[in-house]
């Protein structure tokens, strides 16, 4: 899904206008942990994966690991990732905020199943009068989960906390507990009524 400002531009088009920026990442696959830094004009992440053109990335200095042992396999390298076989990514410092969202949407907590990977954190969802409306209109190619925390017990991952994390939307399952607090309509500020800030999402 291409992610269009206010005015109908796309984000690339906005992106021609900053100047190029490092940005560090870690890339996670079933198999493999990559590490290296991607050069992009964009200030949002989530714009980058979501470009309809993009089909893998271009990493500098980057590192390959082998899931669990962490032994490296390849780098530092030039390296081309392929973005079919990613189930999330993360930077690896704070990034620039970049706007608001453009819409009301309220923070639920949810559990999103990466295999082996487990992952969980808060997912932004719009109004609407029933959970699962909400959650059967959750889209994207790539999507944010904040204040995540992601591991594998079963091949010796232990947990990682990160601020935003994006997500392969076709590689991952997401479930909401049963029993979580539900608002059908945003407050007048804004925000859910149930603590979420509504203000800047930087993905």
């Amino acid at each position: 899904m291409h992610d269009r400002g206010r005015d109908g531009y796309s984000a690339a088009m906005f992106g021609t206008y900053n100047p190029v920026q490092s940005l560090p990442l870690t890339v996670v696959t079933p198999h493999l942990v990559i590490q290296g830094n991607l050069q992009t004009r964009l200030r949002q992440l989530t714009d980058v994966l979501n470009e309809p053109s993009a089909e893998h990335l271009i990493l500098f200095d980057a590192t390959f690991m082998e899931v669990g042992s962490r032994r490296v396999v390849a780098g530092p390298a030039v390296a081309q990732i392929q973005l079919g076989d990613v189930l999330f990514v993360h930077a690896n410092a704070a990034t620039e905020s970049g706007g608001e969202m453009r819409m009301p949407k309220q923070q639920i907590r949810a559990i999103v199943l990466a295999p082996p990977f487990t992952i969980e954190g808060e997912i932004h969802l719009p109004f609407e009068a029933e959970l699962h409306q909400a959650l059967d209109g959750f889209g994207g190619r790539f999507v944010p989960i904040m204040k995540a925390r992601y591991w594998a017990y079963g091949v010796a991952e232990s947990p990682n906390y990160v601020d935003l994390l994006a997500l392969n939307h076709a590689r991952v399952h997401i479930a909401v507990p049963v029993g979580v607090e539900w608002h059908k309509e945003s407050t007048p500020d804004g925000g859910s009524g149930g603590g979420s800030d509504g203000g800047q999402n930087p993905w």
